[in-house]
């Protein structure tokens, strides 16, 4: 069984190298949550790829996670570094920290709050800062569902600085396919408070091989919609990533 997972994995990270290039992959906050566990968890995620020939291109993607659990709450920090050039000539170049600590009782309602700082002059904006709050909520032993608001910072290439409030909604669930594979998906929307038509939304797709208990090979695919992006970006982005996470 496990020589035959083996196998495929190496044949579908052959199929989906080509299209490494494409875009970034979202960051998938719930992926790595250590939820039920008790104790300090590190963790770092790595993409390499290159090419030589009539382009050259280089692309890396580097994440790494820190988790510090007790039996009163949960928190973890994540920092993601994305950068891919082409010919010498960069073309993506996003930072992105992101903070979480969970607050947990007895009932299926826990206390969280966040806070994220995102940088990417190549998506159109500046700088992003969010923070909020709300609850996440226990539906099943792998299924989690948070509702909250949040307050969101946006400055874009031309220093137009935007504050929007917004509902801040998700939905993880996290199956087991077999015992060492799972398949991880999170939506993510959140619309204004002040006008339904503002809106932004994503979904991420995961599918975990853990080769061992520290391990593990991700193949994730995630697209991103914003109803209202900054001037000249478009709406909806797109991309596809294979990932090698190592925790200790």
């Amino acid at each position: 069984m496990i020589k035959n997972c083996r196998i495929w994995i190496i044949s579908i990270l052959i199929l989906a190298s080509p299209r490494l290039l494409i875009a970034e992959a979202i960051v998938n906050i719930e992926d790595m949550r250590r939820e039920g566990e008790v104790g300090f968890f590190t963790s770092v995620s790595l993409a390499l790829s290159a090419s030589r020939g009539n382009k050259i291109r280089d692309s890396l993607s580097a994440q790494i996670r820190f988790d510090n659990n007790t039996d009163r709450y949960d928190s973890f920090l994540v920092i993601k570094k994305d950068e891919r050039k082409t010919n010498t000539v960069k073309w993506n170049d996003a930072t992105m920290a992101h903070a979480r600590f969970v607050l947990k009782n007895d009932s299926i309602y826990d206390l969280e709050m966040f806070v994220q700082h995102g940088k990417n002059p190549f998506r159109r904006y500046l700088q992003r800062d969010v923070m909020g709050a709300g609850a996440r909520i226990t539906i099943n032993d792998h299924a989690r569902l948070g509702l909250g608001v949040l307050s969101e910072n946006e400055e874009d290439m031309n220093r137009i600085k935007i504050r929007t409030e917004r509902l801040a909604s998700y939905f993880h669930d996290d199956y087991e396919i077999s015992e060492n594979i799972d398949f991880n998906l999170t939506l993510y929307y959140q619309p204004s408070l002040d006008s339904s038509e503002d809106f932004k939304a994503s979904v991420i797709g995961a599918l975990d091989f853990k080769m061992n208990e520290k391990f593990k090979v991700t193949l994730q695919y995630n697209t991103f919609y914003d109803s209202r992006p900054p001037v000249t970006a478009v709406k909806r982005d797109e991309g596809i990533a294979t990932n090698f996470s190592y925790s200790f």
